[in-house]
């Protein structure tokens, strides 16, 4: 894979962090899809539902090829994702020290 790189947006409001997002170089996976992957993309609840997640998303991604985990059994975020390009490539997970929640690798 490339060189290392690391894409960080923080938002706040009232001096209190409301919403962030971090990518980078994929760090954990054997064998990445891509050279980019999206790690975090939170939003505190009164700020979910509006258009402060594709901000974010857009900020840290833009329009690059990448890769991110997520929770197979999270409808809402499946959604968002593939509004913005992202499907599943097959590769799943057990989260370590679980053996219920799986994570399913999303590209684009």
């Amino acid at each position: 894979m490339g060189s290392s790189q690391q894409r960080l947006r923080v938002a706040e409001a009232h001096g209190e962090i409301v919403r962030f997002a971090y990518a980078g170089t994929p760090l954990y996976d054997e064998d990445p899809a891509r050279d980019l992957q999206l790690y975090t993309l939170y939003l505190v609840p009164e700020h979910q539902g509006t258009d402060a997640g594709q901000a974010l998303l857009d900020a840290v991604l833009v329009e690059d090829p990448a890769q991110l985990w997520v929770a197979k059994d999270n409808p809402r975020a499946h959604s968002f994702y593939r509004r913005n390009g992202f499907v599943p490539d097959g590769s799943e997970k057990i989260y370590p020290g679980t053996t219920d929640l799986v994570e399913v690798r999303l590209v684009r």
